[in-house]
């Protein structure tokens, strides 16, 4: 079926200059504004300018987009504002490009669009799904290395808003498709804030400090279907609504996942990228990554995966990633930690 959508460029690099502003950034303008936020103050340091939004159709890059994030983020005065943002997203900034959501005819098929499209959406977080017999697993991860720039204090700000304003834009999308409220639970790897009330308005069940982030709804609910869909509109929507690009990093992790068993060496990517060894580590480098520290994190996030949703013990993923005992898987693990 793949081939009935229309697909863009590969990948984005962080500094490529194609979000626009006035869909994902006025509605959170508007929210600060609302709440008597100075607009120069979540501003400065972006290289975004309030009138350019109003006077022209602007464009801006993964880096200053994130910067805006990082801003409203130290805003703690405000916890409500990530999960208003996610609540009042979908459909109503995305007016053309929301059609391959809200006339999804299953909420199987929602889930599926949600992540395939998540960059249209949530430019700074690439979203994957994990179909198992419980369920479906929704995971987020930042396509540009932004995260890995920030100070420890600030990168578990950033990264805990955006994981909520997007956890509540999936599940609030859903939850209005299905007519009623899923019975979601999410993990988290953060401490419990002192807004947790927030938390369970929006998203339910919430387990914090664990050991990885993921978003997790029950089987019984894939094969719901929603009322009031298209069909005609959906397949209008498939034909007409490119696959977004991934960020660089996201292409990366795509290619390792599909090739977990034999690995391409950073000479092999390179290759299949299109570019020599040298460029390859250079863009790397612009996204606060190398070729081991991001394999390390792919290996470290499905070994995970096997450990806390599959509940396997060492043996078992020792085996399923094919090392030679556990011994070495346990060494891998900590290297991955520090890689």
């Amino acid at each position: 079926m793949k081939g009935h959508h229309a697909v863009m460029a590969p990948w984005l690099e962080c500094h490529d200059k194609t979000i626009p502003a006035r869909q994902h950034i006025a509605l959170l303008l508007d929210l600060l504004s609302s709440r008597g936020v100075n607009m120069h103050y979540v501003l400065r340091h972006t290289g975004i300018f309030y009138d350019d939004l109003i006077a022209r159709d602007l464009q801006v890059s993964p880096v200053q987009f994130s910067r805006l994030i990082s801003n409203v983020a130290k805003l703690e005065q405000f916890p409500e504002l990530s999960f208003l943002l996610g609540q009042q997203l979908i459909p109503s900034v995305f007016p053309t490009t929301s059609h391959i959501l809200i006339h999804a005819p299953t909420v199987n098929t929602l889930m599926n669009n949600i992540a395939l499209y998540s960059e249209s959406y949530f430019p700074l977080s690439k979203l994957t799904t994990q179909f198992d017999d419980s369920g479906v697993y929704v995971f987020v991860e930042d396509p540009y290395g932004i995260e890995a720039s920030l100070s420890s204090r600030d990168r578990i700000t950033y990264f805990r808003w955006l994981t909520e304003y997007v956890f509540t834009s999936v599940i609030s999308l859903v939850n209005w498709r299905a007519d009623t409220k899923l019975s979601w639970s999410v993990m988290v790897d953060w401490l419990c804030p002192q807004w947790q009330e927030h938390y369970h308005m929006y998203w339910g069940k919430v387990n914090f400090n664990q050991p990885m982030i993921a978003l997790h709804l029950p089987k019984q609910y894939l094969d719901v279907t929603l009322k009031d869909s298209s069909s005609t509109l959906y397949k209008v929507a498939r034909k007409i609504t490119p696959i977004p690009s991934c960020g660089l990093l996201s292409h990366i992790r795509n290619v390792f996942r599909q090739n977990l068993v034999q690995v391409p060496s950073l000479n092999e990517l390179s290759e299949m990228m299109l570019m020599s060894p040298a460029t390859l580590k250079r863009r790397l480098k612009a996204h606060n990554h190398t070729y081991r520290s991001l394999l390390g994190e792919v290996n470290q996030q499905h070994a995970l995966y096997l450990q806390q949703i599959k509940q396997w013990d060492d043996h078992q993923i020792a085996q399923e990633m094919q090392f030679f005992d556990v011994s070495n898987y346990r060494r891998a693990i900590r290297r991955w930690k520090t890689s």
